[in-house]
């Protein structure tokens, strides 16, 4: 079997070789020198004790804990590398290597192991991963010359909208969607080199960017690809480094930071509270950004999940209290197939006084409230005193408005103020607790199976008090008075 593999890797290269004359060039560089040498015996240790749990003995990427991690670990068996700083279908670099494994991967089980791992036994790791190689490249072919990278161009707008043009004409958009959510149409079915699923990259959310977030990462990418996966190097179709470049500070453009928050602000507003969860009132409510976590305390434990944030926004009237939920899901799943997507926010039946209700829907002693949609139900309310003692309620006055659109889920739960038997009432200045499940039907969550959070609170603010402004207009006022009479003081000494 090595045999046939080596020799389709050499009629490979030399296919590849037949077209590098007329390929486009990148600029290259010479690789650097690696300032450690390899203590195999000594990295064989290491590995066996921080890495074989996840990538497995042989480093075939199936270590025991393989199936409960997405995406699945890397099998370095076939010298298939994603991340790197060498041309496209080429071996990784030393450096590369080392910088993987201490800086980790973004948005993966793979930790940054800088923070527990020496530098010299982070080198002895990289020498040891090599030696999975069944192919023998690393000791035939290693890399002799990386990709040169300049330093990045100012980004300006004009900057940014040729790259979008450039987004559109290469049709980017066919895999990462139009606003870059991952939801295009061609990102439906993707699998990678082992016949895994795997999903387009979601350019908003930049902290889950596998190779970093930078400018001169994202350019890095382009120019590479990642090998492995669908994704390819662009130096064929984009040959010019500066249209790479402007594609570069597009996608960049597109990210946002995580804005995690203890608390959802819900404002006060005159007059009603929009239902379209993209009225101007919603955009310009203040956001927080909650993190969630697999479930993995009860069973059916769930150590893959899709979704590592909600983000919600909260208004309020004299009347009712709207809380808006938003997600990013490139797969709208109405139970087709799959299981439906369906998010949850979860309440205590009553103020509390003391300890709280536990986090995974309560328990015998502090029940919770948990308001539902289903992408195939629609509104459901459920009555929780633990995972096991679930009932449906009726809704009551609890209503849901909801929008799918470019990849995005805006779901409004709204409900009056006052809350009736079974439901906590919202007071102004009165913190309420308040915590998050989500469910991805394309990726089989369903029950148990979800994304949640741990409590966090909702506060509708007060009203701002007219002293509020009259203070500052009177402090001026005074200000200014003193300001004439000082002059004046001054003007009769003269």
């Amino acid at each position: 079997m090595r045999n046939i593999e080596r020799l389709l890797l050499t009629a490979w290269l030399m296919a590849a070789s037949a077209f590098a004359a007329d390929a486009p060039k990148v600029k290259t560089e010479a690789v650097k020198a690696t300032p450690v040498a390899a203590d195999l015996d000594a990295g064989k240790k290491l590995y066996q004790r921080w890495c074989a749990q996840c990538h497995g003995d042989e480093g075939k990427g199936d270590g025991p804990a393989a199936d409960f991690v997405y995406p699945r670990p890397r099998n370095f068996t076939l010298a298939i590398f994603k991340v790197r700083t060498t041309p496209s279908g080429q071996l990784p670099t030393d450096h590369d290597l080392f910088n993987i494994i201490s800086k980790g991967l973004p948005g993966t089980s793979m930790p940054a192991w800088e923070k527990f791992i020496s530098e010299t036994d982070r080198w002895q790791l990289a020498h040891y991963v090599k030696t999975f190689d069944s192919l023998g490249l690393f000791k035939d072919e290693p890399a002799k010359e990386q990709v040169a990278i300049d330093a990045p161009p100012k980004l300006t707008d004009e900057l940014i909208a040729k790259g979008k043009t450039l987004y559109k004409e290469k049709k980017c958009w066919q895999c990462h969607g139009p606003l870059g959510r991952g939801d295009g149409p061609s990102a439906q079915g993707m699998k990678d080199e082992w016949g895994f699923p795997i999903r387009p990259v979601n350019f908003t959310k930049s902290w889950r960017f596998r190779g970093g977030d930078r400018i001169e990462d994202i350019y890095r990418t382009f120019t590479t690809g990642f090998n492995g996966t669908p994704m390819p190097s662009f130096v064929d179709s984009i040959p010019s480094a500066d249209d790479r470049w402007a594609l570069a500070a597009f996608v960049k453009s597109l990210a946002r930071p995580q804005k995690n928050a203890q608390v959802l602000k819900a404002a006060l507003v005159d007059g009603e509270i929009a239902a379209d969860p993209y009225a101007k009132q919603w955009e310009d409510a203040e956001f927080a950004d909650f993190p969630l976590a697999g479930q993995i305390i009860q069973e059916p434990r769930w150590f893959k999940p899709v979704h590592d944030v909600i983000t919600a926004r909260a208004l309020y009237n004299d009347k009712e209290i709207a809380i808006l939920l938003e997600w990013d899901d490139g797969t709208n799943n109405k139970g087709e197939g799959k299981p439906a997507d369906q998010v949850a926010l979860q309440l205590p039946t009553q103020p509390i006084a003391g300890e709280k209700p536990y986090f995974i829907l309560g328990d015998d002693k502090h029940p919770v409230d948990s308001w539902r949609w289903n992408a195939r139900d629609g509104l459901v309310r459920v009555a929780a005193a633990g995972s096991a003692k679930q009932a449906p309620r009726d809704a009551g006055s609890l209503v849901a408005q909801v929008s799918y659109r470019d990849g995005q889920y805006r779901v409004i739960l709204r409900r009056p103020l006052q809350g009736a038997a079974g439901e906590i009432g919202f007071e102004a200045g009165k913190f309420v607790p308040i915590a998050f499940q989500l469910w991805d039907g394309d990726n089989g969550e369903e029950g148990m199976k979800m994304s949640l959070s741990t409590w966090y609170s909702v506060l509708p603010l007060p009203a701002t008090p007219l002293s509020a402004y009259l203070w500052p207009f009177g402090i001026g006022l005074l200000a200014l008075g003193g300001e004439v009479w000082l002059l004046r003081r001054m003007r009769r000494k003269s």
